[in-house]
C-alpha cells in the first residue's frame, strides 16, 4: 500500500467514584492514507489532475505544482509508451535481477537495450518476474517537464496497471480515440480504439485456458469479441479516467518506473552529500567518463555493424542477382539512378518504396508479400508479426518525414495480414 501518516489522539474522560475523581486516558492510534495527487501529461507543459474533491482539472504543470505543494504526486504513464513483460526469475538473488533482465528481453524488444529502461515488479508472479520497459529518452522527457514546473513525482505508473483487476476479469477503459486494457495482474496495453478489437481478440486467442470469465468496460460502446459467451459488462458508460485509475490504485500490484538511475535517491543523493572530497569526485568523474566513452564507442560500433548488415539485406532483397556487395548504400543508389524514370510520378513511387522499406527492414518477422502503386499511392501487402510488432512498425513509419500512412491488420488462420498505404503529404 502507499505511504501512511500516523495520528495519535488522546481522549480524557472523568469518571466519578465514591472516593475520588479518576481521569481515564485512552490513546487511539489510527492510520490515515497520505494524500495522493494523480495526474497525466496532455502536452509538454500541460496536464490534467484529480483534485481532493474528485473533480478533474486541466491546466499548466506550474498550476498543478502550486496546488499540490506538500502532497505526493503520482504520474500516470501512457500505455502506448510502455511494454509489459514477464520473464523467468533470473536467479534467487534479487541483487542480480536488474542486470540480468535486459539481456533476458533483448530478443523481444525492437530498440537497443541500452536505449531502454527496465523497471521490475516488487513481487514475482510465481516463478516469473514482471517487467515494464520504457525508452530512456521518453522517461527523461517526462521528468524534465515535471522538474521545470517544480514537480517531483513520487512514482510513475503504467496506466494499464491502474485499471481495476481481479482473478478471472479483464478490464477495458475507452476514451475518445484510444483504449487501455488490463488483461492480467501484470499484463495490459494501450492502443488506438480502431485497433482494440483486433488486439483483444488476439489476446483472447493467446490466453488459452486463462481466458477471462468477465470483461469489465468503462466507456461506450463496448468492443466486439469473437469469444462466444463473453458479454462485456458496462461499469460506467461515461467514465472519468483519472477517477477510475485512482480508485483502483494499489502499490503492491503496480510497477514504479522510478527505479535505478531514476529513483528519488539516485536523483537527489549527490545534492545531499556536498562534503565529499573533491579529489574523490574528480577520480570518480574521470572513471565514469572513461567508461562512458568506451561504452559509447562499443555501442556505436555495434549499431554500425547492425546497420551495415541491414543495408546489405535490403540490397540483396532489392537486387537478388547481386553477387558482390562492397558498399550497399552506394550500390543501391546507383541502381536506383539507373532505373529512375524521367516522370515525377515514377520518382514518387521510388521515394515511397524507399521510405517504406527502411523501417520494414528492422522487423524480420514481417515479410513483404507484394505491393502496388497508382496515382501517388503505394500499397504494401505484409504478412507475419503480431499486433504489438505491427504497432511498432506503424510508429516507425509515422516517423518518416513527409509520409502519410494508413494501416489495416487482420488475422486469418492464425496468421497476421496487414495492408499499409503510403502517400506523400502535400508540401
Amino acid at each position: 500500500m502507499g505511504a501512511r501518516c500516523y495520528t495519535v489522539c488522546s481522549i480524557a474522560m472523568k469518571t466519578a467514584s465514591a472516593s475520588c475523581d479518576a481521569v481515564l486516558a485512552i490513546r487511539i492510534e489510527a492510520t490515515l492514507p497520505a494524500p495522493l495527487c494523480f495526474f497525466r501529461l496532455r502536452a509538454p507543459d500541460q496536464a490534467e489532475w484529480l483534485c481532493p474533491n474528485r473533480a478533474v482539472r486541466r491546466g499548466a504543470l506550474a498550476e498543478l505544482a502550486e496546488q499540490t505543494a506538500g502532497i505526493r504526486s503520482l504520474l500516470i504513464a501512457p500505455g502506448e509508451a510502455i511494454a509489459l513483460h514477464q520473464v523467468p526469475l533470473p536467479s534467487r538473488k534479487r541483487s542480480t535481477w536488474a542486470r540480468a533482465v535486459p539481456y533476458a528481453l533483448e530478443d523481444q524488444v525492437v530498440e537497443d537495450i541500452e536505449a531502454l529502461h527496465f523497471a521490475l515488479g516488487g513481487i514475482p508472479a510465481g516463478d516469473r518476474l514482471p517487467v515494464a520497459v520504457v525508452n530512456r529518452d521518453v522517461l527523461r522527457g517526462w521528468l524534465d517537464a515535471c522538474t521545470q514546473a517544480g514537480l517531483a513525482p513520487a512514482a510513475i505508473i503504467p496506466e494499464p496497471l491502474l485499471l481495476p483487476w481481479q482473478e478471472g476479469d479483464w478490464s477495458i477503459l475507452l476514451e475518445e480515440r484510444r483504449a487501455v486494457a488490463r488483461t492480467g495482474r501484470w499484463d495490459g496495453f494501450a492502443a488506438e480504439r480502431d485497433l482494440l478489437e483486433l488486439l483483444l481478440n488476439q489476446a483472447m486467442a493467446e490466453a488459452g485456458d486463462a481466458k477471462p470469465r468477465r470483461l469489465r468496460v468503462w466507456g461506450h460502446p463496448p468492443p466486439a469479441l469473437t469469444e462466444v459467451g463473453l458479454e462485456p459488462r458496462i461499469e460506467d458508460s461515461a467514465p472519468e479516467p483519472l477517477q477510475v485509475f485512482a480508485s483502483a490504485y494499489q502499490s503492491a500490484v503496480t510497477i514504479n518506473l522510478l527505479q535505478g538511475p531514476y529513483s528519488p535517491r539516485a536523483r537527489w543523493g549527490p545534492r545531499l552529500r556536498p562534503w565529499r572530497a573533491a579529489a574523490a569526485l574528480a577520480s570518480a568523474w574521470l572513471l565514469i567518463q572513461g567508461f562512458g566513452l568506451a561504452h559509447e564507442h562499443w555501442s556505436l560500433r555495434r549499431e554500425q555493424t547492425a546497420l551495415q548488415a541491414a543495408m546489405e539485406q535490403v540490397y540483396k532483397d532489392a537486387v537478388p542477382s547481386a553477387t558482390r556487395i562492397v558498399n550497399p548504400r552506394v550500390q543501391l543508389e546507383t541502381r536506383l539512378r539507373e532505373l529512375r524514370p524521367a516522370s515525377d510520378s515514377d520518382g514518387a513511387f521510388l521515394e515511397l518504396l524507399y521510405q517504406g522499406g527502411q523501417p520494414l527492414a528492422s522487423f524480420p518477422d514481417v515479410t513483404l508479400r507484394g505491393f502496388s502503386y497508382r496515382d501517388g499511392q503505394l500499397d504494401l501487402d505484409l504478412g507475419g508479426g503480431n499486433p504489438a510488432v505491427l504497432d511498432q512498425l506503424r510508429r516507425k513509419l509515422d516517423q518518416q518525414v513527409g509520409l502519410r500512412i494508413e494501416m489495416r491488420a487482420t488475422q486469418r488462420e492464425g496468421q497476421m495480414e496487414s495492408k499499409v498505404t503510403l502517400k506523400r503529404t502535400p508540401s
